[in-house]
């Protein structure tokens, strides 16, 4: 696909989910295709042991490998957004009360830094507190997006955080800052929750395999993936994203 046809995809995209009434919504997962299902089979191990990104447990799980789409340019000095990350391989396993998202995908450079620890200080705002080596640096980060209430309404919300109707919670990690939990009704309303969570990740070979740990999650919960590359500048909405998946 040309550039010109990327372009007009993500527009596409975008414009069917900035009206609830344009969202994607199956009657049942059976209906949909293969490719937008995300199969989540129950595992007898801990919690941590599926924390490991490397566990057996992992390797065996068959991946679902999704397309991801860049956003538009935020601002007229943002430079061309190129598809240097097309897809991410996504695996989930349900166990001990929890679901377990395990996210790979290929990335040429670690964009992270050892924050050191500051005392009453959440990670999120270390970084403030340290001196940076440019105000251009950024951090590579990974995101899943879910309804904040139970599926059961005619609509999934809109992928461009959630809407009034239809509230959204972000479990999002940042290579440097760690794990926060987020929650957002529609653009430039996220907020920080104050909560955290587990997650862990590795890079090596020049990819990135992190494990983030959900609340569990009923079948037919639609989840959407979000991937910020930090040597492309990506930050808050400057970022990769895909469209709605569901869980069986």
């Amino acid at each position: 696909m040309n550039q010109r046809g990327q372009l007009l995809t993500v527009l596409l995209l975008l414009m069917t989910s900035a009206a609830p009434a344009f969202s994607q919504q199956p009657a049942h997962t059976a209906a949909l295709p293969q490719h937008l299902r995300l199969r989540a089979n129950f595992s007898p191990q801990s919690a941590e042991v599926l924390l490991d990104p490397a566990a057996p447990a992992w390797q065996s799980t068959p991946a679902q490998r999704i397309a991801l789409h860049r956003t538009p340019p935020l601002y007229d000095t943002d430079p061309p957004a190129s598809l240097e990350i097309s897809f991410v391989e996504v695996r989930t396993l349900r166990a001990a009360g929890k679901l377990f998202v395990h996210l790979s995908w290929r990335d040429a450079s670690a964009d992270y830094v050892e924050l050191p620890a500051v005392p009453d200080t959440p990670p999120e705002q270390r970084f403030l507190k340290e001196h940076t080596l440019g105000p251009e640096r950024f951090f590579d980060a990974a995101a899943v997006m879910f309804p904040k209430d139970a599926p059961g309404g005619v609509v999934s919300p809109s992928l461009q955080m959630g809407d009034a109707q239809g509230p959204v919670s972000m479990y999002y990690w940042n290579a440097a800052r760690g794990a926060m939990r987020m929650e957002a009704a529609g653009r430039g309303t996220t907020r920080r929750t104050g909560d955290s969570f587990s997650a862990r990740a590795v890079y090596a070979s020049g990819t990135w395999q992190v494990v983030l740990e959900l609340p569990e999650l009923p079948p037919a919960t639609p989840l959407a993936f979000a991937i910020w590359n930090g040597s492309q500048l990506d930050r808050d909405g400057r970022k990769y994203f895909s469209v709605w998946h569901w869980l069986e």
